[in-house]
C-alpha cells in the first residue's frame, strides 16, 4: 500500500492512495480519512460496483469501516459516537438505490440522487443489519461480497464486480432467510421507517410505518423500568405493559436506524442558521 500527498483531501486508487488531510487528529486515535481510503482497497478495488447506482457498495461499506475500527480499538463509546455523527448528516431526500442505471453525476447530485447518503445512511443501515443478523452472518456476508467466497486466501480469488442484488442474495443465502423487506425500506425508499407509539391505559403499543407502507418486521427492544424485552414485530406491531409514569425506552441500545424527531429538528435548526448567516452576509 502506498500513500501520496495531494492538494485535495483524499481519493482511493489501486495500490496507492491520494491523501491531503495533513494528518489531522480528531480524538479517535487514527486518521479517519486515511483509514477510509484504505478501506477502498476492498470496497471499490477488490469488489467494484457494476453500476453507479450501486455506489453505496463502495462508500457505505467504506464509511462503516471507521466506526467498526474504533470499536475494535477502544470499544463501544467511540463506535456509537461515530454512528451518531453519521446519523446527523443523513438527508433522506432520495433513495440510495434507484434500480436504474445511473451516472456519477446522477448519484452525487443531491437534487437527483442520494448524494452523501450513500456514505452515511449506507454505513448506518449496515450497523442495523449487523444487529439484526448477528456478527457471524454479517461478517461472512462481507467476505462473500468482497471475495466471492467465504474462505479467501492468497491465490483463490480475483477482483470482482457486484450489484446491490448480489449482496441481498448473499445475505439471504448466509442467513437462510429472506431479508428483502430490510433492503427495500433502507435502500429503495428515501424516508426512514418511523416508530409510532400509542398509549392505551397501561399498554404502550408500537408500530412501524414505512414510506410506502411496506412490511417491516424489524424486531424492537423496549426497556420497561430496568428490564429489556424484545418485541418480534412480525406484523409490524407490538406492545408492552407499562403503567403511566414508568420508564420506557424504545431501542435502548440504538440497534435500529429510524426517524428520530430530535435529529430532524436539529437539522432544520442548522438550515435556519445557515440561511440567517447567508442573509446577513448579503446585507453586509
Amino acid at each position: 500500500m502506498g500513500v501520496v500527498e495531494t492538494p485535495h483531501k483524499g481519493m482511493e486508487h489501486q495500490t496507492i492512495n491520494a491523501y491531503g488531510n495533513h494528518f489531522v487528529k480528531d480524538g479517535f486515535g487514527f486518521d479517519r480519512l486515511l483509514q477510509h481510503e484504505f478501506a477502498h482497497e476492498w470496497f471499490g478495488n477488490q469488489v467494484t460496483n457494476s453500476n453507479w447506482d450501486d455506489m453505496w457498495l463502495h462508500e457505505g461499506f467504506g464509511t462503516y469501516m471507521q466506526p467498526l475500527y474504533s470499536q475494535y480499538l477502544y470499544g463501544d463509546m467511540d463506535y456509537f459516537d461515530w454512528l451518531h455523527q453519521l446519523r446527523m448528516m443523513v438527508r433522506d431526500q432520495k433513495p440510495i438505490v434507484s434500480g436504474e442505471r445511473r451516472t456519477e453525476d446522477d448519484v452525487y447530485n443531491p437534487k437527483t440522487g442520494p448524494g452523501q447518503d450513500i456514505y452515511n445512511k449506507g454505513a448506518l443501515l449496515l450497523h442495523t443489519l449487523r444487529q439484526l443478523i448477528g456478527d457471524d452472518a454479517f461478517f461472512t456476508s462481507i467476505r462473500e461480497l468482497v471475495y466471492g467466497r467465504p474462505d479467501p486466501k492468497p491465490g483463490n480469488f480475483q477482483p470482482r464486480y457486484a450489484t446491490t442484488k448480489d449482496y441481498i442474495d448473499i445475505v439471504n443465502r448466509v442467513t437462510g432467510k429472506d431479508y428483502g423487506w430490510f433492503f427495500k425500506v433502507y435502500l429503495y425508499d428515501a424516508a426512514l421507517p418511523k416508530l409510532i407509539e400509542e398509549r392505551h391505559g397501561d399498554t404502550l403499543a408500537f408500530r412501524w410505518q414505512t414510506e410506502h407502507n411496506e412490511p417491516f418486521p424489524m424486531p424492537l427492544d423496549v426497556q420497561v423500568g430496568h428490564t429489556v424485552q424484545t418485541l418480534p414485530m412480525t406484523d409490524g406491531h407490538g406492545e408492552v405493559h407499562a403503567a403511566p409514569g414508568t420508564l420506557v425506552i424504545a431501542d435502548p441500545h440504538s440497534k435500529v436506524l429510524r426517524e428520530m424527531p430530535h435529529v430532524e429538528a436539529f437539522q432544520q435548526w442548522l438550515g435556519q442558521q445557515k440561511q440567517a448567516r447567508a442573509q446577513a452576509d448579503a446585507k453586509s
